[in-house]
């Protein structure tokens, strides 16, 4: 190397980054400097706890790319038998771990590797782990902890799909989007025991946004995972003993965040697996920092991502504002898991959960809007106009609550939530939350409601001592209040099976929000009474702002989201949820859950009366709002092309399928906005269909039939062709079903590899001699070989 002022000063900066992890640059047996060999001269050797060389460390000037130095490194370490490299340039770090196979290639790291991370990972090289899927997940997996713990079937589908990525395309990111009340931290459970069981993790780190949620993770890992010790990172720091024993931390990001301590307590190696909850918020700012820093497989579980990318031509963008396309790759949750726009690793939203042929799963809303004189002109245009001292004022719905007190329209609300909310089996009013503008509003109503029903509510929020207790025996029966006021504490992840009412006191601007606080409801519970049980079969949303009508009529869900910027006067306002308003965020003058009202605000001391009612139960199908996903932006667009292309209606009409893949591929998919493609489709719809049906589904010409269907008319077809016996039936369609599921028994069956039969669904027809005797076998496999379903199932993974 030549030496100079820019080399100098690099080394400087690396001098600093390895005592920054613990490296004594002055002691011989654990750091050697300028080393030379036969093959050259290492510039730092990093040596383990008995003196030998366990990492090569090649310098380069600040200038250089250091990945660059790979090959010349390798020759070092090979010739002192160092297992991993560190090229850097003082500012810029790779790590090499080049002995194993499935860590090829060089990657970047914040910090540098400390002599226990170093220890730790050769250790795991000498044990290298097993492929995630040779841990067989089973509905019954978790039933060694207790009988009554079962996998869900699509908990398992997303678990395997996960693990395919990962043992198979090396993959390292994952988002699994699933809807609220689908079981994601059970799931998530099954998915760190994987981990562990199969040495692809020793330590696993799950991010939540709130210590509410730490504590209801922690009550189910310590269930489930009671043989990893897992700890709550803010309570058990203070015993490091404890916390470094654990193989499963749990932890807020402000916990971790709280003067960098995440640095100081962790290396960037200490966790192999990073599992983040409501991943569309811990992904901007100082959050995404504390994530980045750990070199680790990162998990995002999330009902509503954040498409930032959504209906942006990508192209166009990075021609004229290239800083803005960043913005957006930086808070785009698809993008930042590693994932096309709009397409997770595995999707399971509220439709799918109330359509599921092993469910439902989850319930939808009766929704009960209910609008008084105030409410309606409020919504209007104008908003409500009324004469505040001495002056004509207009109030819009936003402003209720918060620029003008209105008590008889509160009174209104109790009043009609006690004559129409749902009751419980046993005659009570069913267990509720209500949701309030902020907090001053939550303490009116709770007031208001036990004056007419003494002791029915209580509020539960952030200024309430002891809130979160409360809301633990509110969700777990244990108090005698029906009745929960809160403004946004209680809207997401609070697990609460047995709501049967959902009240909207308050206006809400965003869909995510929306789907959330829906959320709190949607789960399934059984009832008893003595002897007798009761299923809740829905629930109610009592919605006295007309919010469902402006999801479903008024919300342009094609608008691209507003990247949010921060107000010139940084006097950006922190939600309880962790995320920031910022100035020219969506509807930055909607109401923020939590603001106080000042005291000034008036009174309003005139009536209101209700004005309009309206019931309307949510089919399957769900509202507007439940599929606006990349699938339900496709069916809008997919509408749109009918209208307005004329050949296109023409084909469709006609049923021509030849046309409708021509205009298709022309005309519609690839586009620099969704980027839609029939792999995409299928992916999204969950069916291994060709693209006319899903054109024929949205526009309403032929139902999409389900994956079921497709496997039973393949096996039907297939089996009147050849004429096949009933046992001979039984196998084609235990074939057809593996090679839907399954990407490698694809591969595997399309080479003729015959070993995919040396399994027990196979088994249990005879194995290896039944399938001898299959007297159509070739003619079969060779025709399932060109069948639509495989061919189509190959466009998506399942």
């Amino acid at each position: 190397m030549t030496r100079g002022q820019p080399e100098a000063f690099s080394r400087l900066l690396i001098d600093k980054a390895l005592e920054a992890s613990g490296w004594n640059l002055l002691d011989t047996q654990q750091v050697s400097l300028e080393v030379s060999s036969t093959t050259g001269r290492s510039d730092y050797i990093l040596k383990d706890d008995r003196g030998f060389p366990i990492c090569i460390l090649e310098a380069k000037r600040e200038d250089k790319d250091p990945y660059d130095a790979k090959e010349q490194a390798r020759g070092y370490a090979e010739n002192l038998k160092a297992p991993f490299i560190i090229l850097s340039n003082g500012v810029v770090h790779y790590f090499w771990n080049f002995t194993r196979k499935d860590r090829e290639d060089a990657y970047r790291i914040e910090q540098l590797p400390s002599r226990t991370d170093l220890e730790r990972l050769k250790l795991k090289n000498l044990q290298p782990p097993r492929p995630l899927l040779t841990e067989r997940l089973t509905p019954s997996s978790l039933a060694g902890i207790d009988p009554d713990l079962k996998l869900r079937g699509y908990q398992i589908h997303a678990l395997d799909e996960v693990a395919k990525q990962f043992d198979e395309a090396g993959r390292r990111k994952f988002l699994l989007e699933m809807a609220t009340g689908t079981g994601k931290t059970l799931m998530c459970a099954a998915l760190i025991r994987r981990f562990l069981m199969t040495r692809n993790a020793e330590r696993v780190l799950f991010v939540v946004d709130r210590i509410e949620l730490a504590k209801q993770t922690l009550e189910t890992f310590e269930f489930v995972l009671r043989d990893y010790k897992p700890v709550i990172f803010k309570t058990a720091r203070h015993k490091p003993a404890e916390l470094m024993a654990s193989s499963v931390v749990i932890a807020t990001i402000q916990s971790l965040l709280v003067d960098r301590r995440y640095r100081e307590v962790f290396t960037p190696y200490h966790f192999d697996l990073v599992i983040n909850d409501e991943a569309h918020r811990s992904i901007y700012g100082d959050a995404r920092e504390v994530l980045q820093f750990f070199q680790a497989t990162r998990v995002g579980l999330t009902a509503t991502p954040k498409a930032y990318l959504k209906n942006i031509d990508l192209t166009q963008l990075a021609e004229e504002n290239p800083k803005g396309l960043e913005a957006r790759q930086l808070r785009d949750t698809y993008h930042y898991f590693g994932c096309e726009p709009g397409l997770p690793t595995y999707r399971y939203d509220i439709v799918d959960a109330v359509k599921d042929p092993e469910g439902p799963f989850l319930c939808l809303p009766k929704i009960w809007d209910i609008r008084s004189e105030i409410t309606t002109k409020a919504l209007e245009e104008g908003g409500w106009t009324v004469t505040v001292n001495e002056q004509e004022e207009s109030f819009k719905i936003r402003d209720l609550e918060r620029k003008i007190f209105t008590p008889e329209r509160n009174k209104l609300i109790c009043e009609q939530f006690f004559k129409n909310a749902l009751r419980a089996p046993d005659g009570k009013i069913g267990r509720t939350i209500i949701f309030a503008v902020n907090q001053t509003h939550a303490t009116t109503l709770t007031k208001m409601l036990n004056a007419m029903q003494p002791e029915i509510a209580i509020t539960i929020t952030s200024r309430i001592p002891e809130a979160a207790a409360i809301a633990k025996d509110f969700r777990d029966g244990k108090r005698e209040e029906r009745v929960a006021v809160s403004v946004d504490m209680l809207s997401t992840g609070y697990n609460c099976t047995d709501i049967l009412n959902i009240v909207l006191a308050r206006p809400i601007f965003s869909p995510t929000e929306y789907i959330q606080i829906k959320g709190r409801g949607t789960r399934l519970h059984t009832f008893k009474v003595g002897n007798t049980a009761y299923k809740k079969e829905n629930y109610l949303i009592l919605d006295f702002c007309g919010v469902a009508e402006y999801f479903e009529d008024k919300y342009d869900y094609t608008v691209p989201l507003n990247v949010p910027r921060i107000a010139k006067d940084s006097k950006a306002k922190k939600v309880s949820t962790g995320e920031v308003m910022f100035e020219g965020q969506g509807s930055v003058t909607d109401p923020v859950p939590g603001d106080e009202p000042k005291p000034e605000i008036p009174i309003w001391s005139g009536t209101d009366i209700v004005q309009t009612t309206e019931v309307k139960i949510v089919g399957p199908d769900g509202e507007k709002v439940d599929v606006m996903t990349f699938r339900g932006s496709y069916e809008k667009d997919i509408k749109e092309l009918y209208k307005k292309d004329g050949a296109f209606k023409v084909a469709v009409d006609g049923e021509d399928d030849d046309m409708i893949e021509t205009i298709m591929s022309e005309r519609f998919f690839n586009r620099p906005n969704m980027f839609y493609t029939p792999g995409k489709l299928v992916q999204a719809y969950g069916v291994p269909a060709p693209t006319p049906t899903f054109v024929y589904g949205p526009l309403g010409k032929k139902e999409i039939p389900t994956k079921e269907r497709i496997v039973e008319d393949t096996v039907e077809t297939i089996a009147a062709q050849f004429n096949l016996r009933f046992n001979d039936q039984r196998w084609v369609d235990a074939i057809v079903k593996m090679l839907v599921d399954d990407k490698d028994a694809r591969r595997r069956f399309n080479s003729r590899d015959m070993t995919i039969f040396n399994t027990s669904q196979f088994n249990a027809l005879g194995g290896l001699e039944g399938l001898l005797a299959f007297n159509e076998r070739d003619n079969v496999f060779e025709a399932l070989r060109l069948a639509p379903i495989v061919r189509q199932a190959d466009l998506a993974e399942f």
